[in-house]
């Protein structure tokens, strides 16, 4: 950042951190160099540390209390914090330029030492300014807030007003300082916590499942849990790890809660891909905060407008530190301080933002179930479906939320926080070595959903080198011998140390009856044993996973759902409690319900994502050469079309991939000529309405003149007795002016657009005549405003002007202006056109479908 002209003090609580790390033995020299040795050095921590970084890396001026000679000053005079270091892989991936680089993270955290009783710190704040700008406070609960003798001046003066960024640790909204800042500075306040400090002070707030459900829960929280105090803040930011914060504003009665957010990411991922730990991780986020509010404010922006810029360098500043760790030579700390700002600053990693819901009530906190992706309109989301297979998800959708689990990628916010669940649950029971009987979960979806595929890429995410794939399938299995025979593969794997991964497919099929299979898992899942003949044998440490076969969710299984499709009558509750069923399920320690590629009833509108990202990722596993150099798609429009508006796929994920394996994709790119033939289609899809598709471009664009020609002949009907018959608008088509016959045309042009908006597609008609089709009183009102915007374009366009009163010569309509404005009989001729759309489509050839 330049420098910049507001003075900024810090100050809070201090500490000393003292890092140590091992030597190797030299070849030669003195005895004990030839020795493995310890390294130890002492550095300024706390608010000494949250000055320097902002010192060094803002250029703005800075003061701050001072310690000298911090290396002799003993821990019964002033806090210490020790930490072992290590040397690190820069990253867990170990790919491309930083393979091999190492770097210095902490590896073992040994806690603190300090004074048995309170003791005067030397510290010396000679420079101290009443007059300051800003106000940064570092509270760590170690006595500074109560020690009114160490506050700044800049908050003690009557008549300042600073702005006050108050990082604050637990006990939250405590001590004698928070009373006097949140009375006397309030309104150029900014507290910043973590989200992990409101989670042990009481609130609930979900975390790594989904962003909307932190999110929303974050909200609920601050509306009916107001025993934090923290309700009241004019700009609260909270930190979700280094992956996201909230900006919470407070403006009179009105509450604006704002998320940024890594898109690709979740709460705690970043960490896992840089191994090791690292400290200052609030400093250097502070650090950045402050200085960008600093600088934006100087410039004239609003408080809250500042801070909402400064989270996302607050989120860069930090995430770069912990890549850097202490360096990769002698550990420095804080290391490369000018280049963590710096590199945020010009390359920081992208970080998304949206306006939370607030349709919270005091029963729920997410009713509605709010979704990021559902908020982007159906033909959007359809052109960011095609953007995704071409470009791939990242660039298509870097602003929605995207679950990675390995190769496995989803937006579906439901799939989202059920696998993170599940991956949540397996990290757990994988890095812990207590658990000693199995972990069991179960899958559900329709048959090629991708169960086996989605579970085994979260356990390879979570520890691919440890975990084994077994699979059976019961509706295979003949005899209870065949299962006892299935668990010693298990039990041998396990004795191996290795932690099997077991599919047990299709396990809700009949043996002896319906769900026979379930009583025989009882004890596997409860005790970790099976018996075979008198000997009870022991499984080892495994993950069981159950795959549905005859169910595709969970709810039909159980009979837990809320609606009626999936709840039980009383003879099936009683058949389900006979065979176990409520034992088998309270044994589950999770559950995950797979959508798949095809719709799931009307209200599924982001099935074609889920479409889309699947044909993406299996299109890189399967023909790599048909991507080029920067892995975009090579693909004709009419097949991807096809292939992402296909009303369903028969078999699901194995549908898909069986077309592209019967496709001729050796070459270049994938043309129409390369995909099979109608009859081999019909194995898979509607092969029908997949060839309409393929070719609807053509066939809509050979017909334009006939679409242009139909609307005219309505707006005529229309019209008829309204305006003269000489009117120049009024004319046959023949005799009808250029610019009028141009017009009709680029309505013609933006009929397929105007579709899409209402979830409806055309084909061309085949049979007898075209099905009848009425647009909704909605619908209508939504074509009818999308054609007024169009005209307003295309009459702007011509140099035409709006004004009250109308003068054709002089290009001057009355009703070059928004939709609202319009009058009823205006918005009238417009919703009589769009009501017509089917039938002058009819009239060129075509019909509309509704596309779910």
């Amino acid at each position: 950042m330049e420098s910049k002209s507001p003075t900024i003090v810090v100050t809070g609580d201090v500490c000393i951190d003292w890092l140590q790390w091992p030597t190797k033995p030299e070849d030669e020299g003195l005895n004990w160099k030839l020795y493995v040795g310890t390294r130890m050095t002492a550095k300024p921590g706390g608010a000494l540390l949250l000055a320097d970084f902002m010192r060094t890396a803002t250029g703005i001026t800075v003061v701050s209390p001072q310690l000298k000679n911090i290396d002799k000053i003993p821990p019964k005079v002033l806090l210490h914090s020790n930490a072992e270091l290590e040397l690190f892989p820069y990253s867990a991936d170990r790919k491309g330029v930083d393979k091999d680089r190492m770097v210095y993270r902490i590896n073992r955290c040994r806690g603190f030492t300090g004074p048995i009783e309170d003791s005067h710190a030397p510290l010396s704040f000679e420079d101290d300014d009443s007059h300051a700008d800003m106000v940064v406070l570092d509270d760590a609960g170690n006595g500074f807030r109560d020690d009114e003798t160490r506050w700044p001046l800049a908050i003690q003066d009557e008549g300042r007003k600073p702005t006050v960024v108050y990082k604050m640790h637990r006990p939250l909204t405590s001590g004698d300082l928070w009373e006097h800042v949140s009375r006397n500075h309030s309104e150029r306040l900014v507290v910043v916590v973590t989200a992990d400090d409101l989670r042990a002070s009481g609130m609930n707030i979900s975390r790594s499942l989904s962003w909307e459900r932190t999110a929303t829960e974050f909200v609920w929280q601050m509306a009916y849990n107001k025993g934090l105090g923290l309700s009241g803040c004019t700009n609260l930011v909270v930190r979700f790890g280094l992956e996201g914060a909230i900006h919470y504003t407070l403006v009179g009665d009105q509450v604006i809660s704002r998320l940024y957010f890594d898109p690709t990411m979740s709460e705690g991922d970043f960490t896992h891909n840089y191994p090791g730990k690292m400290q200052g991780i609030s400093s250097a986020f502070v650090a950045a905060l402050a200085a960008r509010i600093a600088v934006q404010c100087d410039q004239g922006d609003l408080l809250s407008d500042a801070v909402g810029k400064a989270v996302r360098d607050g989120l860069n500043a930090s995430r770069e530190l912990v890549r850097r760790g202490f360096g990769e030579g002698e550990p420095e700390y804080p290391c490369s301080v000018a280049g963590i700002f710096l590199a945020s600053e010009q390359s920081g990693d992208h970080i998304a933002d949206v306006e939370i819901s607030d349709q919270n009530t005091a029963e729920d906190a997410d009713p509605l179930s709010w979704c990021i992706l559902k908020e982007i309109n159906d033909p959007v989301l359809e052109h960011i479906a095609y953007g995704i297979v071409k470009e791939g998800e990242t660039a298509a959708l870097n602003n929605v939320p995207i679950g990675n689990f390995g190769k496995l990628k989803t937006v579906d916010r439901n799939e989202i926080e059920s696998f993170h669940s599940i991956k949540n649950l397996m990290r757990e029971y994988i890095e812990s070595e207590s658990y000693t009987r199995p972990l069991s979960i179960a899958v559900f979806g329709s048959p090629g959903s991708g169960k086996s595929f989605g579970i085994t890429e979260i356990a390879k995410s979570v520890a691919s080198d440890r975990v084994k794939i077994l699979k059976f399938n019961l509706s295979q299995f003949d005899s209870k011998s065949d299962l006892i025979s299935a668990f010693h593969k298990v039990r041998d794997l396990a004795l191996e140390g290795k932690i099997p991964l077991v599919f047990f497919d299709e396990f809700d099929s009949e043996f002896n009856g319906e769900l026979g299979w379930l009583k025989y898992f009882l004890e596997p899942m409860q005790d970790g044993k099976f018996m075979e003949r008198e000997t009870m044998h022991p499984i080892g440490r495994s993950i069981l996973v159950f795959a549905g076969g005859i169910n595709n969710t969970f709810e039909k299984f159980s009979g837990d759902g809320a609606d009626d499709t999936a709840t039980m009558n009383s003879e099936e509750k009683k058949t389900y409690k006979d065979v176990k069923g409520p034992d088998f399920t309270s044994r589950l320690r999770g559950y995950v319900n797979i959508r798949g590629p095809n719709q799931r009833g009307s209200g599924d509108t982001v099935f074609v994502i889920r479409r889309a990202m699947l044909l993406r990722s299996l299109l890189e596993q399967k023909v790599d050469n048909l991507f080029d150099s920067r892995k975009h798609l090579r693909i004709d429009d009419g097949v991807l079309r096809a292939l992402i508006n296909v009303k369903s796929y028969k078999h699901g994920t194995r549908s898909i991939e069986a077309i592209i394996e019967m496709s001729m994709l050796n070459g270049r790119r994938w043309e129409q000529a390369y995909l099979p033939a109608k009859e081999q289609l019909k194995l898979h899809l509607d092969e029908e309405s997949f060839s309409r598709l393929l070719v609807s471009d053509v066939i809509l664009g050979a017909s334009r003149e006939r679409l242009a020609e139909a609307i005219h002949e309505r707006y005529r009907t229309d019209q008829k007795g309204i305006k003269a018959a000489g009117d120049p608008s009024m004319q046959p088509w023949s005799e009808l002016d250029f610019g009028l016959k141009e017009s009709n045309r680029k309505q013609a042009d933006q009929i397929q657009e105007k579709l899409q908006r209402v979830r409806c597609g055309l084909y061309p008609v085949v049979g007898e005549g075209a099905i009848s089709y009425e647009f909704t009183p909605e619908e209508v009102e939504i074509l009818a405003e999308m054609e007024h915007e169009r005209w307003v374009l295309e009459r702007g366009a011509d140099g035409r002007v709006g004004d009250e009163t109308r003068d054709v010569d002089a290009k001057i309509s009355p009703h070059l202006c928004s939709w609202d404005e319009l009058t009823e009989e205006v918005k009238e001729y417009d919703r009589q056109t769009v009501r017509g759309i089917p039938e002058f489509l009819a009239k060129a050839g075509f019909e509309v479908h509704r596309m779910d």
